[in-house]
């Protein structure tokens, strides 16, 4: 033994094991010594609660039940049933948990209350531990061809359940479907869990090389996931290049193609994102063009801002003939709570949790600062001060067009709304520009710095998020978010900011 201590080589090796050993010993003390301090922590957190509890008129307070809050920090509440399935949930949160879900349908002082349907898990991700107690076992069915596919132990009831859409069984897991009742069908099937979409593959014939533009790994799902199905509605946040990703598809399909907006802002803005990536085949029209476009066989459709889809008014665009579909939405939801007919009108969903890409960095969240005041007048005056104070691009959004041709002609900015023309050279050529909802979808602006919310349509959530969406787009690391309300209109149409909590965005409430 002691030979091989002598040994020089012998000798460096026992010295490099023993520090090693010394090394592992003094890591495990010093995690020992972490693991102590988190455990103390969470046992000073359990405390401060505790106190702070008991100090408050609740003096029943049991702190048993602590640890199942912090374990377990939601309820879930069926708050829907149809045709005995449970089709939508409330999930109620405490606010000092950061969580979102879903569409907050209201908050409290103290709880955030989601709403949860069966479909949010298409647009976004869904934690696991939640998703679990949503499963259900819906009924596997598939439509194709002007027919709803089942096994055929399941036929009667297949049939039982969506009599209404279908005219009779067709042979063996086949039952046929009335005809226009296609699309009611799939809304049904969607709304109780399943999606019934057929593959019906790209066919390679009908594609061109179109190397212009480089897809990004998200934007390259969204692709193959169109590649499988042929026809695919995308559900990615705003900013993150979802119209991109529709030029890119543009030069990629050969022949015919429409893409449907719901602004003349956007038939410009994709008229010359065209133009630039030099591609001439594509028909650019509004919601509004029906008849323009009901006669012509389209090799695609793009629907931007296909949240419009369901619309009575513009549903029938969903009967054009087109080969393949695509559709693109930040905000997929609706107020008249047809949010099934939104994928069931477009394709196979593709979506990704906003905070991945707010993780990522592709995306930024504005500064959201919400001043209340007390008369219309006391807005005008705030609004001044922050024409004085904000430097850089800035969007004024103002429904109203009296207003808005007030404030523009007193500060000296153009107004852009409906009937003003070469509106993105306008936006493009002003540093501040006053705009109505005109600018309210698709619209980007890379070097915006701040928009402003001067008036608004009610309580529209919808219209909140898409405007708070216009700084998604900015190449700005930080952006600005002004709300001006006075306390009337904070109570009538506060629920418009749910658009924005529900996201996690932080409001900085100022009177």
């Amino acid at each position: 033994m002691s030979d091989k201590v002598n040994d020089p080589k012998s000798f460096d090796i026992l010295t490099s094991v023993r520090a090693a050993e010394q090394s592992v010993s003094s890591t495990q003390t010093q995690l020992d010594e972490v693991m102590e301090q988190i455990e103390q922590m969470r046992i000073a957190i359990k405390e401060t609660i505790t106190k702070r509890i008991e100090e408050s008129k609740y003096t029943k307070f049991n702190p048993d039940f602590l640890d199942a809050l912090l374990e377990e920090p939601y309820a879930i509440v069926p708050r829907r049933e149809e045709k005995g399935i449970v089709t939508e949930w409330y999930v109620i949160v405490p606010k000092m948990i950061d969580f979102q879900l879903g569409w907050l349908d209201r908050s409290t002082k103290s709880f955030n209350i989601f709403l949860v349907n069966k479909y949010i898990k298409w647009f976004s991700e869904v934690p696991q531990e939640i998703a679990i107690r949503f499963h259900e076992q819906p009924l596997q069915t598939t439509v194709r061809d002007g027919l709803l596919l089942v096994d055929e132990n399941d036929r009667e009831t297949a049939w039982n359940r969506y009599k209404p859409y279908l005219l009779n069984r067709a042979g063996s897991g086949a039952i046929r479907i009335k005809r226009g009742s296609e699309f009611d069908l799939i809304a049904s099937i969607i709304n109780d869990g399943t999606l019934p979409f057929t593959a019906m593959p790209v066919n390679p014939s009908d594609l061109r090389d179109f190397t212009t533009i480089t897809l990004r790994d998200y934007q390259e799902v969204a692709w193959s996931r169109f590649m499988q199905y042929g026809a695919v509605g995308v559900y990615y946040p705003f900013g993150t290049g979802k119209s991109f990703l529709g030029i890119y598809v543009c030069g990629r399909v050969k022949g015919a193609k429409l893409v449907v907006v719901p602004t003349i802002t956007l038939k410009e803005q994709w008229n010359e994102r065209l133009k630039q990536y030099g591609i001439t085949d594509v028909a650019v029209e509004t919601y509004h063009a029906f008849a323009k476009v009901k006669n012509t066989a389209w090799n695609l459709v793009v629907f931007d801002e296909h949240q419009h889809l369901p619309a009575n008014t513009f549903i029938r665009l969903s009967t054009l003939k087109t080969k393949y579909r695509i559709g693109f939405s930040g905000s997929p939801y609706r107020e008249d709570g047809r949010v099934n007919y939104i994928i069931a009108l477009t394709g196979f969903p593709v979506g990704l949790a906003w905070e991945k890409f707010f993780e990522l960095g592709i995306i930024h969240k504005p500064t959201v600062t919400l001043k209340i005041v007390n008369t219309a007048q006391d807005k005008l005056s705030y609004l001044t001060q922050l024409l004085n104070l904000e430097t850089g691009k800035t969007l004024i959004f103002c429904d109203s067009l009296d207003l808005g041709e007030k404030i523009a002609r007193e500060h000296g900015l153009e107004f852009v709304y409906g009937q003003t023309k070469h509106r993105l050279d306008l936006i493009r050529d002003n540093e501040k520009i006053v705009i109505s909802r005109v600018g309210d979808e698709g619209l980007s602006v890379p070097d915006i710095d701040t928009v402003i919310e001067y008036d608004f349509l009610f309580g529209s959530r919808m219209q909140e998020s898409q405007r708070s969406g216009r700084l998604l787009h900015s190449e700005k690391l930080e952006t600005n978010h002004y709300i001006i309300m006075t306390e009337d209109e904070l109570d009538r149409y506060g629920k418009r900011l749910y658009a924005l909590y529900e996201r996690g965005y932080q409001v900085n409430i100022i009177r």
